[in-house]
């Protein structure tokens, strides 16, 4: 197993499902806001989180704004929940917390 296979693994195990922390904002993109999830970068490869604008909210959490002006910024300290993992390419789903 890769060192990235081995860090996916782990952090899977400390990030479960249903998770809340905070994380910080590190890259937007049209499609959503990338999280970073405070594992170290691999080979040039870094493990992250991404609030989608697809995201629909829940009964604790919301999805991100139509409104991007209203998204959180690179750098701001944003309150998440993990609701999934995309395994083809080793990403976990977040949506913001109320």
């Amino acid at each position: 197993m890769s060192d990235i296979a081995k860090q996916w693994e782990k952090l899977k195990q400390n990030l479960p499902i249903g998770h809340k922390f905070y994380g910080e904002v590190i890259s937007i993109k049209p499609f959503g806001v990338f999280v970073y999830l405070g594992y170290q970068i691999i080979e040039g490869y870094k493990l992250s989180g991404i609030i989608d604008i697809g995201t629909k909210p829940d009964c604790d959490s919301s999805g991100l704004p139509t409104d991007t002006s209203l998204w959180p910024q690179v750098g701001q300290r944003v309150h998440c929940k993990v609701i999934a993992y995309r395994e083809y390419n080793q990403e976990v789903d977040l949506r913001l917390v109320q």
